[in-house]
């Protein structure tokens, strides 16, 4: 029997599909070691992925589809056949007295001959080729790197796969048990009551978009001067639309662990180990966890700074002991726990309590005293950096934590200062992080930025390297005979080579080896989407979330250190995924921090809540207006001592006056700086001692009219109208 055309043609279309789709999904796999070009191919990648969903779904529907008409077609046949008491194909004739056994053989071999002959057998063959193909194809490549970033270009195409299949098999529901004109009359109806619930909730979301504390408003168009900063805002917020845990099929539980560990640290650094069965246990001081990196593949260079800088020391466990180091891992026999605890160190505190009686001798002539009556320590602060966080999404997925910051203007003992316009300088953390913490410009421009933003601020060195001499980290400025300073890094990397390629300067403490071990940092795939630092589900540490620790390390730092002045950098990774989902569950511990540990502490304290940039990996950003514009604006808070703002006005007039107007991270830079310079925060800027440095960032007033191009942002990443 001959294989029918509508087969061949069948099997043809479904092959050239899935092939096509296979090479268009491979094209959505090309990475490079450049984050810039990363991100300007996620969307083109987005298309790539999207397409071969599309190619896929066709070609073995097709497939699939041709397999069950041939097998129904063969069923035909062969009813009628029966009836004639005959078999297609063979001479064969039924007689009484053949055995049973010849019968089957004969249907078997006929079946076979006809499974072959009528083309179902090249359908099969064809189906199971293209699907071992493509999931080679597409399970080749399951990591997570900037060169190979498979793992979530398979979630997207499985996403894409998953709501054709849904939306097929509810179709096909629909179509066989009711009629057409029942179905689209169903439908139209239901579209037409999501339309007007969706417009109602879109009229309330985009008013509360621009609303802040105190009902302040973002201000995107400015009618009296055309020549300000306009921001779009016609567009859809979509992720205000996504319910609160929406992701838990795929995420898991939002809580950590329950069960209690079998170690812990107790408040007077004492390391208590309850093991009971019968095995090993020990401890483990500064433990480095670079070996079994090594072994993994994923060891990189500037680790090689922590490894040199820390010197990991295994000891037998014999009872509670004392423990001098900040990070320390306890086993019990093949199970580990990380702790980690802020240790006081003398030195450290003897060194900053000289406030009154300044010990920088080459200074002393240049430094605004306080005496001791007025003031014995400096004003505190503590800079909270929370990756991939824009202004709109703080508000969205902390809605405690933003009442708490209300409650805290309110009661007046603090003012909180909101801005809306801070706009970052890429959709990504090195040039921010860098401008942030040093004021440095790292940015490469492209010809037309070259010749619109002033020469003199596009690059901070004039094309030399980076050095501290002339870009101090902020907290450098400030007097080190007043300040002891803590550096929490949530990243397994050494910052400063990483970012900067120099050595890092003298921190007090460094928190950064708890998050190299491998519950927080996986061996396999440090970066996946199920497991690490970017991970959609949540993040603990034992049976803490790391955020919640991360807040513990703090009130350590200000119990320890109550007496002097205390700078506290520390980041937060919870809102670094593409899901948007996981910095919802910070806002328990957020709240609880900021409304309870931190409250007595804010009459002492600046407190600078900011985003390096908004969401910048999950389809929001990658194909939605809003995204596009979110990503630009992070979030940024500065919360200040009331007294303080009361004894210089002009602080809070200009604060207040910049709240809407247009700057980046090199301004904020300026503006932490400059506070040193007042007496209450040391009376100088020890790297600028003669005030030579012009700018005060946001405690000066900013221009009404200024752009993106004085501010040294990129046209193509500029979110000015």
């Amino acid at each position: 029997m001959k294989i029918r055309e509508s087969t061949i043609l069948s099997i043809s279309i479904g092959v050239f599909f899935v092939y096509l789709g296979n090479k268009i999904y491979e094209w959505s796999l090309e990475g490079r070691k450049d984050i810039d070009w990363t991100h300007r191919h996620i969307k083109t990648f987005g298309v790539e992925i999207f397409l071969s969903s599309i190619l896929y779904f066709i070609g073995f529907f097709t497939l699939l589809n041709q397999i069950i008409n041939n097998f129904n077609n063969n069923n035909y046949e062969n009813n009628d056949n029966n009836k004639n008491n005959r078999i297609i194909g063979t001479d064969y004739k039924c007689v009484k007295d053949n055995s049973n056994n010849i019968k089957l053989n004969i249907k078997i071999s006929n079946l076979l001959l006809r499974f072959i002959n009528d083309g179902n057998g090249i359908t099969v063959t064809s189906f199971i080729f293209c699907f071992f193909t493509t999931f080679y194809q597409t399970t080749k490549d399951t990591s997570a790197t900037l060169m190979n970033h498979g793992q979530y270009n398979l979630l997207v195409l499985s996403g894409f796969l998953l709501l054709y299949t849904l939306t097929f098999l509810t179709w096909w529901f629909l179509l066989k048990y009711f009629k057409i004109k029942k179905i689209l009359f169903s439908i139209l109806v239901l579209i037409i009551f999501i339309t007007l619930l969706f417009n109602i909730n879109h009229f309330r979301i985009k008013k509360d978009f621009l609303v802040g504390i105190d009902g302040k408003i973002l201000i995107h168009l400015n009618n009296s001067n055309p020549n300000v900063c306009k921001i779009e805002n016609d567009f859809i917020v979509w992720p205000a639309f996504q319910p609160t845990g929406s992701t838990w099929v795929v995420a898991g539980s939002r809580e950590c662990p329950l069960e209690k560990g079998f170690s812990y640290l107790d408040e007077k650094n004492y390391l208590h180990i309850d093991c009971k069965n019968k095995v090993e246990i020990s401890y483990t001081t500064s433990p480095t966890f670079f070996e079994e990196q090594r072994s993994y593949g994923i060891f990189t260079d500037d680790l090689k700074i922590l490894e040199k800088q820390y010197k990991k020391k295994k000891y037998q466990y014999n009872g509670p002991i004392l423990i001098s180091d900040e990070t320390v891992m306890a086993t019990c026999g093949n199970k580990t726990e990380i702790h980690f605890q802020n240790v006081l160190k003398k030195s450290s505190l003897e060194r900053a309590s000289n406030f009154n009686e300044p010990k920088l001798s080459s200074f002393e002539n240049k430094i605004k005293k306080m005496n001791s009556a007025e003031r014995t320590k400096p004003v505190d602060i503590l800079f909270i950096l929370i990756d991939a966080l824009s202004r709109a999404h703080f508000k969205r997925a902390l809605p405690k934590t933003f009442e708490t910051l209300q409650a805290i203007q309110n009661e007046g003992h603090s003012k909180v200062f909101q801005f809306f316009r801070y706009h970052s300088l890429k959709p990504y953390s090195d040039p921010n992080y860098i401008a942030l913490y040093t004021g440095y410009n790292s940015l490469e421009y492209d010809k037309l930025d070259r010749e619109i933003i002033p020469e003199k601020i596009q690059n901070s060195n004039n094309g030399e390297p980076f050095s501290f001499e002339k870009n101090p980290l902020f907290f450098q400025s400030f007097r080190n005979d007043s300040y002891i300073t803590s550096w929490i890094y949530p990243t397994c990397e050494d910052w400063f080579d990483a970012y900067l390629k120099v050595e890092k300067p003298n921190i007090d403490h460094e928190l950064v080896l708890p998050f190299c071990s491998p519950q927080v940092f996986p061996l396999e795939r440090p970066f996946g989407i199920f497991e690490g630092p970017y991970s959609i589900r949540r993040r603990c540490l034992g049976n803490k979330h790391i955020h919640d620790r991360i807040f513990d390390y703090i009130n350590q730092i200000f119990d320890n250190y109550s007496k002097v002045g205390k700078i506290v950098s520390a980041g937060l990774m919870d809102a670094h995924e593409g899901t948007m989902e996981v910095i919802k569950i910070a806002d328990k511990q957020f709240n609880r921090f900021l409304g309870q540990d931190l409250k007595s502490k804010l009459n002492d304290t600046v407190l600078i809540l900011v985003g390096d940039h908004g969401q910048h990996m999950g389809p929001y950003y990658s194909w939605t207006k809003g995204g596009s514009i979110e990503v630009a604006f992070p979030v940024l808070y500065i919360i200040l001592p009331t007294w303080f703002t009361n004894k210089y006005p002009n602080v809070e007039k200009n604060l207040l006056e910049n709240e809407n107007r247009l700057f980046s991270p090199f301004q904020l830079y300026d503006t932490i700086r400059a506070l040193s310079k007042y007496p209450e925060f040391g009376g100088i800027d020890v790297f600028d001692p003669n005030n030579i440095k012009s700018s005060n960032g946001l405690l000066d007033p900013i221009p009404e009219d200024i752009s993106c191009s004085d501010l040294a942002i990129p046209h193509s990443f500029c979110k000015c109208l």
